[in-house]
């Protein structure tokens, strides 16, 4: 049975309750621990509600709140598995593993602290920044597959060609930079 209650901001054992009994909409108030009850039929009850909401525009103008969004950010404490890891180092050293969300800095680039182990900053059972985690409910949880994000080679030539700026590097140079910043097997 679907019901609705309304209850009073004075008085917490008052309250009115909208409920369907047959064909009716039927109305029930607890007010100082009496009871009362109204029946209405369809349109009745139509008319009576528009006219609830018509008092709520004239209380607020009209102004609905809108419903508040649900935080999916995972909080200090999570365990989150990394989708990407640090974007200007170390890239994709991190991109998998689980570990603890310790700090969130609430910032768009790396805002979010996961600590592997006991190890040193940097280390894989250490701890590194990231830009994007997901909540885990366990270890041997994993994210989508479109979720993980690597960079491309191409990708790490801008990035090299960014780092190099005017100076007058060779074509090699610009390849060896690129390739040290994909890591091993790029």
């Amino acid at each position: 049975m679907t019901e609705y209650i309304a209850q009073c901001l004075h008085a917490n054992d008052d309250e009115i309750r909208a409920y369907r009994v047959g064909d009716h909409a039927f109305l029930s108030t607890y007010v100082g621990g009496r009871s009362a009850s109204v029946a209405l039929e369809a349109d009745d009850a139509r008319t009576f509600a528009r006219g609830i909401l018509a008092l709520a525009d004239e209380v607020d103008g009209g102004e609905a709140k809108p419903e508040p969004e649900e935080d999916t950010r995972p909080k200090v404490g999570d365990r989150v598995i990394v989708v990407e890891d640090d974007p200007n180092g170390l890239t994709g050293k991190f991109v998998g593993l689980v570990g603890t969300l310790t700090k969130d800095d609430g910032g768009p680039y790396v805002p979010y602290l996961v600590k592997f182990g006991d190890g040193s900053h940097g280390d894989v059972d250490g701890q590194w920044y990231c830009r994007r985690v997901e909540k885990v409910a366990d270890e041997t949880a994993s994210p989508s597959a479109a979720a993980i994000t690597f960079p491309t080679r191409e990708e790490h030539l801008h990035h090299a060609r960014e780092l190099l700026g005017a100076n007058p590097y060779s074509a090699h140079d610009l390849m060896r930079l690129a390739d040290y910043l994909a890591g091993e097997g790029a």
